[in-house]
């Protein structure tokens, strides 16, 4: 029988949680600091605008476009080359709620079609407008479905487990939000509701990681009550080691797949995955497992006080 991880490791993992600690400590703190200060680049779904994705036969400079459709449109754009040299996704600012959407296009493509004879054919892939007003509920109905999320999982674990069980999740949960905030700041990747329901699909897949481990970390604390909790819950990690890593690694393959073959329209959702898999494995082995056990031994030495 085929193990990945074999029977008996006994890897420390709870003797090096200051160093995952201080290493996610930092990599939060740069985390944070790319939220407040950069920020992210709403897609119209929550900016409000509209967004037209232009395809030309020959590939076409970005700034020179960017000039030339300031200079003879009167309006304000950000154009962000999509996959390749020939396709561009092109952001205009909120206009008017009744503006005619097939007359902007029609503008739009007749000044990329006479100053840009060397590009070839211009084809409109798609078109679409969200109004100011929808985009500012949009944004705050994501803000309270994560916060939604995080609030029923710490019910959940409370019940599952107890409650220093909970508390370290949401811990390591707003730990693997961050990152992955960060690393969609990062790599420039729009936000729309796509990225959002790739990040709601990551909390729930990091927080089923960290489920599997509490479980057997419990069932590891009635069988080794001889042992200490230390070594306890480092046999509890080292024994679903095997399954956590098979588990993302089958999950990031097909994920990696989306990224590759899916599309430009899947593409945000897949690379949010990808980052949120390979932090939440993280958080599970090495966060989530370390607070329970700091969070245990305070409440000893309290108790014992």
């Amino acid at each position: 029988m085929f193990e990945l991880i074999k029977t008996g490791t006994k890897i420390d993992f709870i003797g090096k949680s200051k160093i995952y600690f201080a290493v996610s400590i930092a990599l939060c703190l740069i985390g944070l600091a790319l939220i407040f200060i950069k920020g992210f680049n709403y897609g119209v779904d929550f900016s409000g605008g509209t967004s037209i994705q232009v395809t030309f036969e020959n590939p076409v400079n970005i700034d020179t476009m960017r000039s030339t459709l300031s200079s003879k449109i009167d309006k304000s754009f950000t154009i962000q080359s999509i996959g390749d040299a020939n396709s561009f996704r092109i952001k205009v600012d909120q206009g008017a709620e009744d503006e005619d959407l097939k007359q902007l296009s029609n503008d739009i493509s007749t000044v990329l079609t006479t100053s840009f004879k060397d590009g070839g054919k211009v084809t409109i892939d798609s078109i679409e407008q969200v109004g100011p007003q929808v985009g500012k509920d949009l944004k705050r109905q994501a803000l309270m479905a994560v916060l939604y999320a995080v609030i029923g999982i710490l019910i959940y674990v409370a019940i599952r487990f107890e409650l220093m069980s909970a508390t370290s999740s949401i811990i390591a949960l707003i730990h693997d939000i961050i990152l992955t905030l960060a690393v969609i700041i990062a790599l420039n990747v729009t936000f729309d509701l796509t990225v959002l329901a790739a990040l709601l699909t990551v909390v729930g897949y990091s927080l089923n990681d960290k489920i599997v481990i509490f479980d057997r970390i419990r069932e590891r604390a009635k069988m080794d009550q001889h042992k200490s909790l230390m070594e306890s819950m480092n046999i509890s990690i080292n024994e679903t080691l095997s399954r956590t890593i098979l588990t993302s690694t089958s999950t990031l393959l097909a994920v990696i797949s989306l990224a590759i073959f899916g599309g430009e329209v899947i593409k945000g959702f897949a690379i949010v995955m990808i980052a949120g898999i390979v932090i939440g494995t993280y958080s599970s082995i090495g966060i989530a497992s370390s607070l329970v056990y700091y969070i245990k031994t305070f409440k000893s030495k309290k108790a014992a006080a």
